[in-house]
């Protein structure tokens, strides 16, 4: 009986820490103690996501600019894998990046990043989000176009 309770704790904390668990992102996300009281951040699955064709959603915010060079390294890393990639530097630092990275378990994977602290008219803050579910890339960036254009959340 303990070994088959133990067996399901594990796949129930295994199936909590999958997604972008395999990213070098991932510790932005999962280590509570190192990143989360610097952010502000969602976690989205489920039916909600259903319209969109996407099984994951998650983001995080922070203008605690100690973290903005380590995030920045930890996307561009990420960077050197993605099968498709959008990127946009201001003075050498990476102000947008928009990446497809290989799918996984027949989901597309997509990582966004912008640092809008680069730009004295933006924010000073810093937005990480991974996204994952079955929609191809050309219908991602329409939807993004689309929700901008008309001013839906």
């Amino acid at each position: 009986m303990k070994r088959y309770l133990t067996t399901i704790l594990l796949f129930i904390y295994f199936a909590a820490v999958s997604g972008q668990s395999h990213l070098n992102i991932a510790p932005v996300f999962y280590e509570t103690k190192r990143w989360t009281h610097m952010f502000t951040g969602a976690h989205i699955e489920g039916k909600h996501l259903k319209p969109y064709n996407l099984t994951l959603f998650k983001s995080c915010t922070t203008s605690d600019h100690r973290n903005y060079d380590e995030i920045e390294r930890l996307v561009e890393k990420d960077g050197k894998n993605a099968i498709d990639k959008e990127c946009g530097y201001i003075n050498g630092k990476l102000y947008y990046a928009f990446y497809q990275m290989k799918p996984r378990n027949n989901k597309y994977q997509y990582i966004f990043y912008r640092n809008s602290s680069l730009r004295k008219d933006e924010p000073n803050e810093v937005t990480l989000v991974y996204m994952e579910g079955y929609v191809p890339l050309k219908e991602l960036k329409n939807m993004f176009k689309t929700n901008k254009n008309t001013d839906k959340p």
